[in-house]
């Protein structure tokens, strides 16, 4: 029994091919995009765009009668649901409709969790402008206006009066949106794995700059947590409360978001099936030596994992955004011994858009430090040095 790959980055974080070298059958992979490791795949395919092309779960299913899949893998988001109904369509192991929907429907995700008890702020699906004009005088402002299946904080836009509601509205609304209350305070994220509904591993980082910096083109990064903190078992706690509130599914990943109030209150932003995006999992390998996609993986394939984590250092990540313009200078390194991996990914004299994504940048890196203060103040060192050295046309 073989192994169906859907693919949509060129990196080699996932390292499918090195993780699934004991596993039976063959290695097949769909990809929109080209990989330095492609050609070591039993069979591999490019399709130009998953989501345009209304044949890509159709040639799985061939793919299915010439291979025998067993297991359905990915790593992004906008797969979980393509993954979900061609495993009930071949009755193949792994997460089913009901659970993938849960973690992409934020409507549904976030009636299920309030359910059972866990806090969000107050949500209302968008089926209208009057649906949204009504929330807003029941409400008030400041107000999140959203994708319902969306990620990346792609489409994320915060009104802030009855003016911008009114610009917003005139431009024209799409379908498929949903608006929340705005909550003030910290926000982190909870990473990890669960299987059968239990949690068998969660790190609890903070984030420095939030999800929406990259909007005002200011970097986006986090930093991991003392685990044994208040905040970190309260977040823990509540993230096992949500796993078990939701559909489940034999082997999950999870990629969850909170919000820490000033009165002490733990809010849901939103929860997703899947492993967290930038650097969010070297940061949690380089502090706790665990790589959750390689474990993800494996125990979606029912090969051993074991999961032996040890916290041994804080660690944090810095994503930088680009903005409109002609990049003139970049730095291509850091003077800081501390850094444990530093990126540019553009290029002087490379031409670059504003960002539509928290994934979008010119730059990412990853550093280390003993403590969660020591990594703050780093975090923000770099990010300081790093916008005095760039320059633009």
């Amino acid at each position: 029994m073989s192994i169906l790959i859907f693919n949509r980055s060129s990196s080699n974080l996932f390292k499918f091919k090195e993780w699934l070298g004991d596993a039976e059958g063959k290695l097949v992979m769909l990809t929109q995009v080209d990989r330095p490791d492609l050609h070591t795949y039993d069979h591999a395919e490019f399709i130009e765009s998953f989501d345009k092309n209304g044949w890509t779960e159709i040639r799985a299913v061939e793919l299915h009668e010439q291979f025998g899949f067993k297991t359905i893998l990915l790593r992004s988001e906008y797969d979980i649901i393509r993954a979900a109904r061609l495993r009930e369509y071949l009755d193949i192991q792994g997460q089913g409709v009901e659970s993938a929907l849960a973690y992409r429907d934020k409507v549904l995700m976030k009636r299920l969790v309030r359910e059972a008890g866990v806090k969000v702020a107050d949500f209302h699906p968008i089926n209208s402008p009057l649906d949204l004009y009504r929330f807003a005088l029941d409400h008030g402002f400041p107000l999140v206006v959203k994708p319902v299946y969306g990620g990346g904080s792609r489409g994320v836009t915060v009104l802030s009066d009855m003016s911008e509601l009114k610009a917003f509205l005139t431009a024209g609304l799409e379908p498929g949106l949903m608006v929340e209350k705005f909550i003030r305070g910290s926000m982190y994220h909870v990473d990890g794995i669960a299987r059968d509904g239990r949690v068998l591993f969660s790190c609890v980082s903070r984030y420095l700059y939030g999800c929406l910096a990259y909007k005002s083109y200011e970097s986006v990064g986090s930093i991991i947590v003392d685990p044994h903190g208040p905040v970190a078992q309260r977040l823990k706690m509540t993230v096992a409360d949500i796993i078990c509130a939701l559909p489940g599914a034999h082997v999950l990943a999870f990629h969850a978001e909170f919000f820490y109030t000033e009165d002490g209150d733990i809010l849901l932003c939103e929860i997703a099936s899947r492993t967290g995006g930038g650097r969010i999992m070297e940061t949690v390998e380089t502090a706790y030596g665990i790589s959750l996609p390689k474990v993800w993986v494996r125990l979606q394939c029912d090969l051993p994992e074991p999961i032996e984590p040890r916290f041994q250092t804080s660690a944090g990540y810095l994503v930088v955004p680009p903005r409109a313009g002609r990049l003139a200078g970049l730095p291509e390194s850091t003077p800081f011994p501390w850094v444990i991996d530093y990126n540019p990914t553009a290029r002087q004299g490379q031409s670059l858009n504003n960002p539509i994504s928290v994934g979008d940048n010119i730059a990412t890196a990853l550093i280390k430090g003993n403590t969660e203060e020591s990594v703050e103040a780093r975090l923000v060192e770099l990010n300081e040095w790093f916008f005095a050295s760039v320059r633009w046309d």
